[in-house]
């Protein structure tokens, strides 16, 4: 099929090589186009749509590994359903400000908008863009929150804040109506959050607050509980701790970001509170752009579970719908009978699904039941353990030795958990004597795990992903300390090697910060 020039449709053989979706018939009319409107709609990606994924992303061209592929703009962000007091005018956490009175004793307070009553972190902040809107239909109403310093509760979230997101969405509709109208075509399962407990208090106590304390009558109960499905189906969380933020919030392209267990892409968020999204990996022209709502170690039984609960859809993905996870075993047990085989679902895409020995000669199964009870008990010893000490994670490990293998979801975690604690150990013990034989093990283990985990990551998550990257930067510090207290030739020629990949993907994404020593 011969392309039409966009400009004036006559035959075109040249391609703009950015999108290679735009013909032209020669360079003039290319950028006669770039300068009157294809500077602004040349992507390497656009929105497409079929009756499985419903509308989802896809590469125009080959994508490279560490190209940013897009940076979106939020169409609303804002403190979540629940939250530690949060100013609305930049997101940042509340400090609060101490004044003397008489009895000598300090009163703590949040600097309140001197219009609608509501905390924020100071004048410059109550004129700010984000509240603006909501700050004049608030200040005309009665009602005056009552949210003040916890010192006691640092952490103490304050349900009052549940109206703060919603009801920009609802205010978009006078001053943004263009996006308004996009994020209505977003997907929001609100029949199924509807039988929820949540959605049972949403009713009874959002939806009033906005239809009669605020006056918008013209929004019906139906329209406002349509909203807040939508931003629990689509919200991005942001954390920020640099900045002391952690929002939400609701990008329209994010949005379209078709779920993976094995995700070709990552993100991250700029000071614009964009979001950045970067393939991972080289993604081929016409594959879907993917990311990843779940965390790589979970099994597949608790990823598809915690993706039913938030994002309430069935995951198929390659990962999910192997009962092996690409050759990880992430969700099987040694099997207690043959010892040597491994116990797998049969049919992993179903909760109810038997499990069964994958030894050939070994005819060992159990129950769905057996299975999520095994899997209960070992969690929760996992959660009761001393997140500061890396002992009992170490006892743990060698405790389930026998029965869960290697690469078993639980142990994995345990093995990371452990990981974190002995880099932060090691990092805190710098200025110990270099001859402390404890640290030169705490290095030496830590090497082991980073190696063992990393071989995981290569599956789940490969390229130059958050999991991978932490795993290398984790290998490259305790080799790095063991280096300089126990210098080894053959030694340095894996950390020289870490040091060049870690620099390499630094190079494809700023965004990685490496360390390196």
């Amino acid at each position: 099929m011969v392309s039409s020039c966009a400009v004036c449709s006559a035959p075109a053989s040249q391609q703009c090589a950015g999108c290679q979706q735009t013909a032209y018939c020669g360079r003039d009319h290319q950028r006669q186009h770039w300068k009157a409107t294809h500077r602004r709609e040349c992507h390497c990606y656009r929105v497409v749509e079929n009756a499985c994924l419903g509308r989802y992303v896809v590469a125009t061209r080959n994508i490279r590994q560490g190209e940013v592929i897009f940076r979106d703009a939020p169409a609303v962000v804002g403190p979540k359903m629940a939250s530690v007091p949060v100013c609305l005018g930049c997101n940042r956490d509340l400090m609060a400000t101490a004044t003397v009175r008489q009895q000598g004793d300090a009163n703590f307070r949040f600097h309140q908008c001197s219009r609608c009553g509501w905390p924020v972190c100071g004048a410059e902040c109550e004129a700010a863009d984000q509240h603006r809107s909501e700050c004049r239909l608030m200040a005309g109403s009665s009602y005056r929150p009552k949210i003040y310093p916890a010192r006691e509760e640092q952490a103490r979230r304050e349900s009052a804040y549940c109206v703060i997101v919603p009801l920009r969405v609802l205010l978009l509709q006078s001053h943004s109506p263009d996006t308004y109208a996009q994020l209505q075509r977003l997907e929001s399962h609100v029949t199924e959050r509807l039988k929820s407990p949540l959605y049972e208090v949403v009713r009874s106590n959002l939806v009033p607050f906005i239809r009669s304390v605020l006056g918008l009558q013209q929004y019906s109960a139906e329209t406002i509980l349509e909203v807040c499905a939508m931003l629990d189906t689509n919200c991005f969380e942001i954390r920020l701790p640099e900045r002391r933020t952690k929002v939400r919030a609701l990008y329209p392209l994010g949005a379209m970001l078709s779920h993976d267990c094995r995700p070709n892409t990552k993100h991250y968020f700029d000071d614009a509170l964009r979001m950045v999204l970067v393939a991972t990996v080289d993604i081929e022209r016409g594959a879907t752009i993917s990311t990843s709502y779940t965390q790589p170690l979970l099994g597949t039984l608790h990823r598809r579970l915690a993706l039913k609960q938030s994002k309430h859809f069935d995951c198929q993905c390659e990962r999910c719908t192997d009962p092996t996870e690409l050759g990880t075993n992430l969700s099987g047990f040694r099997c207690p009978v043959c010892r040597k085989g491994i116990v797998l679902s049969a049919q992993p895409c179903s909760p109810q699904s038997v499990w069964r020995c994958r030894q050939q000669k070994c005819a060992f199964s159990e129950t769905a039941t057996a299975y999520a009870a095994r899997c209960t008990q070992l969690q929760q010893q996992l959660l009761s353990l001393d997140r500061t000490q890396p002992t009992g994670y170490e006892a743990f490990l060698q405790q389930h030795q026998s029965t869960a293998h290697g690469w078993n979801a639980f142990v994995l975690q345990a093995k990371y958990a452990l990981i974190q604690l002995l880099d932060h150990q090691a990092t805190g013990a710098k200025l110990e004597p270099p001859e402390n034989p404890a640290q030169e093990g705490h290095l030496r283990r830590t090497v082991e795990l980073c190696r063992d985990l990393l071989d995981v990551a290569n599956r789940l998550e490969p390229g130059i992903g958050f999991f991978r990257v932490k795993l290398l930067v984790s290998l490259e510090k305790a080799l790095a300390a063991l280096q300089k207290r126990w210098p080894k030739k053959s030694r340095e020629a894996e950390w020289l090697s870490v040091k060049e990949e870690l620099a390499r993907m630094s190079k494809l994404d700023p965004s990685i910060n490496t360390n390196c020593e």
